[in-house]
């Protein structure tokens, strides 16, 4: 009954973790399905997704946070090249190579989303999402650019340079690699990470001292395991800890030399990050000295309710008729010594020490410890910064959308140039500068044609989803069909640095053949 009760009570709890954990290895197996078997008709399917995958992971931890720069697409295309030649000797035309290079690229950013499933907690009864990203992107002064994720870099990480099971262990190679990269700000967020993980293994520690009160043998179980697991990393934590207090005092020495080549502002917001590290490494430094002692508490706990159960164990009465139906069966009456022999010497004469007596009178009670229940605090409602990045895209693409569909409208056809002007006519010329309108682009170019009826009754491509949350809400363009025609070298001029290839726009009939 125990054991099923502790059975039930890991499934419930700790599902949440667990599925936290293995959230960071999602990504990669859902990118190692897709063979390429269906895309152009399985013309590349020799190539291996995981590999890929793996490649250029460790490319962007090379440029992200060893070079500490960001990556713009061109250096991904070169270095894939690079990779697609020299590993499966294939040799494509050069526009073919660059629509594989964006087809992959597309598949590691997963057309812009996170990496998402749904998992149903016990522990609330409610299904909840887990999301996680490879690649996030950002554009800094009109270009757009790369970085890896913390996340990503946790995977990476924790598949080859880490072979223990702690989480802290790969925090801790991360940490060393983020202040080496003078990326402070990062390393103030990992080492407030391996402090949540600490705090997670002293309330664990509680746990195990529960299941020793209520089942002695079960608890001796789960306390030897998680001793182990405690000692098994704690000597590895303190001497990666005093390295990564040594790089910090390098940065310090570094940054002071640096000084007069820096600017104020920067240089002091750099030293209060390093400062900020310094502290938040000492706090977790304190925290690991915590626990070192709670461990050593738990095992004088532990000793003396072993000690106290093996008293209790001891049978304080005798089944007479038990004994008696055990040596008929055996049929062996010598056994009957070992009951009669105590007997024939009893000492009934019995003495009480006087002393005793006045001990007894003049004792004081002693004050009963009074426990002290822990509880676990409930988190916060969180909201996640792709949910905030989802719900801005579909806002800008539902805008984009209608001026379109209501110039079609209007018009039989009209160019991509000519577009643009309505947008700015009707959304102002920030529209022209802003990241999610080339987005819309993109997705929008993934088919020549588009049927509204049709994307009513099947949307299947992302930009056909946002077309279909429209047409619940409106149903004035259930007529329209239009095309996309690319015009060649023909381009538009959005900046001095900025140019993209004109698009004509025409509306056609339901046979999609017969201009109207």
């Amino acid at each position: 009954m125990t054991e099923e009760y502790i059975m039930m009570q890991d499934i419930i709890q700790e599902h949440k973790e667990r599925i936290e954990n293995i959230k960071k290895y999602y990504p990669f197996f859902k990118l190692a399905d897709n063979s390429l078997l269906q895309w152009k008709e399985g013309k590349y399917s020799c190539l291996d997704m995981g590999y890929i995958t793996m490649a250029v992971l460790r490319f962007f931890i090379d440029e992200n946070n060893l070079k500490d720069k960001d990556v713009a697409y061109q250096e991904y295309e070169s270095f894939l090249h690079t990779i697609l030649v020299r590993d499966f000797q294939l040799k494509v035309a050069e526009e073919e190579e660059k629509e594989l290079c964006a087809y992959l690229f597309d598949k590691l950013l997963n057309e812009g989303k996170p990496f998402s499933f749904d998992y149903f907690d016990p522990k609330d009864h409610q299904k909840k999402t887990i999301r996680m990203k490879l690649i996030e992107s950002r554009i800094i002064d009109s270009n757009l650019f790369y970085r890896i994720t913390s996340e990503a870099i946790e995977f990476y990480l924790d598949t080859k340079e880490i072979k223990e099971e702690s989480s802290i262990s790969v925090e801790q190679l991360l940490l060393s690699k983020l202040i080496d990269t003078q990326n402070f700000k990062g390393g103030i967020e990992v080492v407030k990470r391996i402090n949540r993980e600490v705090n997670k293994l002293k309330l664990r520690r509680n746990e195990v001292l529960a299941i020793l009160s209520a089942d002695v043998f079960e608890g001796k179980k789960v306390y030897e395991a998680y001793i182990n697991d405690i000692t098994k990393w704690f000597d590895e934590e303190q001497r990666l800890f005093k390295k990564n207090s040594e790089l910090i005092e390098k940065a310090l020495e570094k940054a002071e030399l640096d000084k007069k080549g820096k600017e104020n502002a920067r240089f002091f917001a750099m030293m209060d990050e390093i400062y900020t590290l310094e502290l938040e490494i000492k706090k977790a430094m304190y925290k690991h000295s915590e626990l070192l002692s709670l461990c050593t508490d738990l095992q004088l706990q532990a000793d003396e309710i072993v000690k106290k159960s093996k008293l209790s164990t001891l049978r304080n009465s005798f089944d007479f008729n038990h004994a008696m139906n055990q040596m008929m069966e055996k049929d062996n009456v010598e056994a009957m010594e070992a009951l009669i022999l105590p007997l024939l010497q009893l000492n009934v004469k019995k003495q009480f020490s006087f002393v005793l007596t006045e001990n007894l009178l003049s004792m004081k009670a002693e004050n009963q410890e009074e426990t002290e229940t822990v509880t676990e605090g409930e988190e916060a409602a969180y909201v996640y910064e792709d949910e905030l990045e989802e719900e801005r895209i579909s806002g800008n693409f539902h805008k984009i959308v209608r001026i379109l569909f209501e110039k079609l409208q209007r018009e039989q056809a009209f160019t991509l140039h000519q577009f643009n002007e309505e947008l700015i006519q009707r959304l102002g010329e920030r529209v022209l500068k802003n990241a999610d309108y080339y987005t819309f682009l993109v997705h929008m170019c993934q088919k020549n044609t588009y049927s509204v009826r049709e994307i009513r009754q099947k949307p299947d491509t992302f930009f056909e989803e946002i077309v279909h949350e429209i047409l619940e809400r409106k149903s004035d363009y259930d007529e329209l069909c239009f095309r996309l025609i690319p015009k060649g070298e023909e381009t538009v001029k959005i900046t001095e640095m900025l140019e993209i290839s004109d698009i004509q726009f025409e509306k056609v009939d339901e046979s999609w053949k017969k201009e109207i």
